[in-house]
């Protein structure tokens, strides 16, 4: 969230932002705008919790993504996807096809390790830390799917980032 947060810095005003946070399904939190105060209150308030069901569709972020584009403009389009890349049959290199076809770059920031690592978050009003829990209270095991997110950024001619385990 901090890392994202200080990206609006760079931004410009009149350029829109939008946030879709997905699991198990996708979930428009912010639709585009140029208010990047809203923006940021939203961003504060999301949490793993935000979507609900568990698992990962970013085939299903993506395309509610493209959706959330207007047709008109010679406007310059930009996805950045953040995510361990681990997906669950959402079919995410055919709507990076989609964003494509609409002239819509993705960038691929991958967080995690390909070896496979916890989940651990950090509670915002009380700062204690905790790990991802799944519905049978065992810790939630990320595995980052480079190869994937590559994948999508190359579609689009994007770029793929990996962050790792560290700060974007």
């Amino acid at each position: 969230k901090i890392e994202l947060d200080s990206l609006l810095g760079l931004m410009n005003d009149g350029q829109q932002v939008g946030l879709i946070a997905f699991a198990g399904r996708a979930a428009v939190l912010c639709p585009m705008t140029t208010d990047f105060g809203f923006l940021r209150l939203i961003l504060n308030e999301a949490e793993p919790q935000s979507v609900g069901l568990g698992g990962t569709h970013i085939g299903d972020a993506l395309r509610k993504a493209v959706d959330g584009f207007r047709e008109a403009g010679d406007i310059r389009r930009l996805i950045l996807l953040v995510t361990d890349g681990e997906d669950h049959d959402s079919y995410p290199l055919e709507a990076a096809k989609a964003a494509k076809e609409k002239g819509i770059r993705i960038v691929s920031i991958g967080l995690g390790d390909e070896a496979g690592s916890k989940i651990e978050v950090t509670d915002p009003r009380t700062g204690a830390r905790s790990f991802v829990k799944d519905s049978n209270g065992q810790d939630v095991i990320s595995r980052l799917d480079g190869e994937t997110l590559r994948d999508i950024a190359l579609q689009t001619e994007g770029a793929y980032i990996p962050a790792g385990t560290g700060a974007m």
